[in-house]
C-alpha cells in the first residue's frame, strides 16, 4: 500500500500538472502545454472532440488567429487509486470579442474533469471532460449594446448558452450533448465512467 507522504507526493504533482496545462495555454507555450498529455490523450469539450496533441494544434491556431482567453482556476480536488487519478477543478474561461461593432466579454463557469495516470514515473492527462455550469455576456463598456437574435439563444442550453451563440457566430455548431448543470443526467454518466475508470487496475 502507498504511504501517506507518497500519496501527498503524488496529489500535488497532479495538481500541477492540470493547473499548467491550463497556464500554458493562455501563456502560448504550446510545446510545454503537449507534455501535460499523454500521447493517447482524449479530450473533448465545446468546440473539440480529439487527441491532445491535436488539441493543443487547435489551441495554437485558434490564438494565432487573434481569438485569446483567459482561464481562472480553483483548486484541484484529486481522488488516487495507484498509478491513476481523478482531478476535478474549478474553471472560468474569460474570452473578449465583437459582435456588430461592439466588443464583448464572456465568461464560461465550467468544471474541469480529468483522468490522469502516472507512466514511466510521469503523472500527465490521459482525458479532458468538462461540466458546464453556467455563462455570461456582456459589454465591455457599459455603454455600449448589442442585440442577441432572442429566438436563436433560446434553442440553446442554459449551461453554456452564449458559448453556444458566439461558437455558432463562427462557423462551429454548437453541441446539445454536453454534461452540464441544467441537465443533471448529462453529467452522472460522465462521473460514473471516471469512477468505475478509476477502479480498475491494469
Amino acid at each position: 500500500m502507498e504511504t501517506k507522504l507518497q500519496q501527498l507526493i503524488d496529489k500535488a504533482e497532479i495538481t500541477e500538472v492540470v493547473q499548467r496545462e491550463r497556464a500554458y495555454r493562455d501563456q502560448s507555450r504550446w510545446d510545454d502545454m503537449q507534455r501535460m498529455y499523454h500521447d493517447d490523450a482524449v479530450v473533448d469539450l465545446s468546440w473539440f472532440q480529439g487527441s491532445g496533441g491535436e488539441f493543443v494544434a487547435a489551441s495554437r491556431r485558434l490564438y494565432e488567429a487573434g481569438r485569446h482567453s483567459a482561464h481562472q482556476m480553483g483548486p484541484t480536488l484529486v481522488s488516487l487509486n495507484g498509478k491513476r487519478a481523478l482531478a476535478m477543478t474549478g474553471c472560468a474561461v474569460c474570452l473578449r470579442t465583437q459582435l456588430d461593432g461592439v466588443e464583448l466579454e464572456l465568461t464560461a463557469h465550467s468544471r474541469l474533469h480529468e483522468r490522469l495516470e502516472r507512466r514511466d514515473g510521469e503523472w500527465r492527462i490521459s482525458r479532458m471532460g468538462i461540466v458546464y455550469l453556467r455563462d455570461l455576456l456582456v459589454p465591455v463598456s457599459p455603454s455600449q449594446h448589442v442585440a442577441l437574435d432572442e429566438v436563436r439563444l433560446a434553442r440553446y442550453r442554459s449551461s453554456y448558452r452564449f458559448l453556444s451563440y458566439l461558437l455558432e457566430q463562427t462557423g462551429v455548431a454548437p453541441r446539445d450533448d454536453l454534461p452540464g448543470e441544467d441537465r443533471p443526467e448529462t453529467v452522472q454518466p460522465l462521473l460514473l465512467a471516471d469512477e468505475r475508470w478509476l477502479k480498475e487496475t491494469r
